[in-house]
């Protein structure tokens, strides 16, 4: 395997991370302020558990790209989830984008593309 496939190996773990989050996000909902009826909550919410899922699904691809390349290029690519996470909020949790977020998400691409350099 080379750098490039430890690339898209990455960035496959931040699409599945950013899903993670939504999940979690999703599954948040149905919190409550104790913690022990939180707990039993957390076990039987399946958005939640997916999510967690998703999150130790994703980590097995971001550790099989360190494997195969250095820390220092794979590293920054994991920044690519707050772009990801940005997306999926305006899609599935109707928030909103404004000039700043793009313009964040604009700067996180350039600084990945330049730092991997």
């Amino acid at each position: 395997m080379n750098e490039l496939s430890a690339i898209s190996l990455t960035i496959f773990a931040t699409v599945i991370g950013a899903f993670g989050s939504l999940y979690l996000k999703k599954g948040s909902a149905n919190l409550h302020r104790t913690i022990l009826k939180n707990f039993f909550k957390i076990i039987f919410n399946r958005e939640l558990l997916f999510g967690i899922f998703l999150f130790l699904f994703s980590s097995v691809f971001y550790v099989w790209a360190l494997k195969y390349a250095r820390l220092s290029l794979v590293y920054p690519i994991t920044s690519f989830s707050y772009i990801w996470v940005s997306l999926l909020s305006v899609k599935f949790l109707d928030e909103n984008m404004n000039k700043y977020k793009w313009f964040g998400i604009i700067l996180i691409i350039t600084g990945v593309f330049l730092i991997t350099r």
